[in-house]
């Protein structure tokens, strides 16, 4: 019986974090995590023309998904719609951080 019940506390904690995680406050503060680590790539990264304009692609998406989410559709929007959104910016995020670790350092000098 503890087992069953502990089971059910469980699943209803998991599920609460997945839809905190897909609510619009919670998509908007991972665009904001995105487009802060987009600026610091962009400030970081050297000046080759695809990869600046990959990291402006990043930049003007997070302003778009910040204009939407001000449109009442936003909140009416699917869960599965949501879900693809917030995978699509973790995936942004973890290829910033990717970008971002393979920069060279700009002196070879220990600071």
């Amino acid at each position: 019986m503890i087992d069953w019940i502990r089971r059910k506390w469980r699943a209803y904690c998991a599920a609460r974090k997945s839809a905190a995680e897909i609510n619009p406050g919670g998509l908007l503060r991972l665009a904001d995590e995105v487009r802060t680590l987009a600026d610091a790539a962009s400030r970081v990264c050297p000046p080759e023309r695809r990869l600046q304009s990959r990291i402006r692609a990043i930049q003007d998406e997070m302003e778009r998904i910040h204009g939407l989410a001000a449109t009442p559709g936003f909140r009416r929007m699917p869960t599965e719609q949501r879900q693809l959104l917030r995978r699509g910016l973790v995936q942004s995020r973890e290829q910033l951080l990717r970008v971002m670790g393979q920069v060279p350092a700009p002196t070879k000098l220990l600071q």
